[in-house]
Formats: C-alpha cells, structure tokens, sequence
C-alpha cells in the first residue's frame, strides 16, 4: 500500500495514539487529515488533485457526494482544533465517521494490533 491510501492510515494512527493520550484536539485533526487523505485518493482514482480545501469540496460535491457530505459536516470540528477544545465524544464520534469514510473508499483501516507495533518502532 502506497502513497494516499498510507497516508491516510498514518494520520489514523497518529489520532488514535493522540486519542489514547488525551490529545483530544490534536486527535481530531489527525482524524480530519485523514480524511482528506481519503478524500484525495478517491479523487484520484478519477484523475483529479485538489490544491487546497475550497477545491476539494467543490470537486467532492461534483463527483462524490456522500464524501462531500460527510467531509462538510465534519469541517467544523477541524476548525475548532484550531482555537478551541475538543470533547472526548465528538472525537469517538469522528472516529467512526471516518472509519465509514474508509469502509466506502476501500482503503483497510489500521488494526490495534499494527498500531501497537508502529508504536514499539519507534520507541
């Protein structure tokens, strides 16, 4: 596995291990990145790169609208990472958002136990 598709799983992982540690807003985003890494491989696969977030909406909206929906209705949440706190269950809540984001793109989510490896990596 490769490129988008890695990356998107990368961003998982790190949520999750923020997750685990309380780091709720960085958790967040990382749940967010990882979905626009989703979003990004998607749109790919019918030639198509966003440069930014305005047009990855707009070709979401186009071309992948259950994408676009679910990526709009959680944008805020990424936003407030930025300035605000984050409660615990709007991170389970997004979590499982995107786990739905990668069952529909067909990309593996990264089991516990690979986490747990990646972890014992790197320290």
């Amino acid at each position: 596995m490769e490129g988008l598709s890695q990356k998107a799983r990368n961003y998982f992982i790190l949520a999750k291990i923020a997750g685990q540690l309380g780091m709720n807003s960085e958790a967040a985003a990382n749940y967010f990145k990882a979905l626009s890494a989703v979003n990004d491989q998607i749109l790919d696969s019918i030639g198509l790169k966003a440069k930014d977030h305005s047009e990855r909406f707009s070709m979401l909206k186009q071309n992948f609208p259950y994408f676009y929906e679910l990526t709009d209705r959680l944008f805020s949440v990424y936003r407030r990472t930025y300035t605000g706190e984050i409660k615990e269950e709007e991170v389970i809540l997004l979590r499982k958002n995107i786990e739905e984001a990668f069952r529909n793109a067909k990309i593996p989510l990264p089991s516990d136990g690979e986490i747990k490896e990646r972890i014992k990596k790197i320290s």
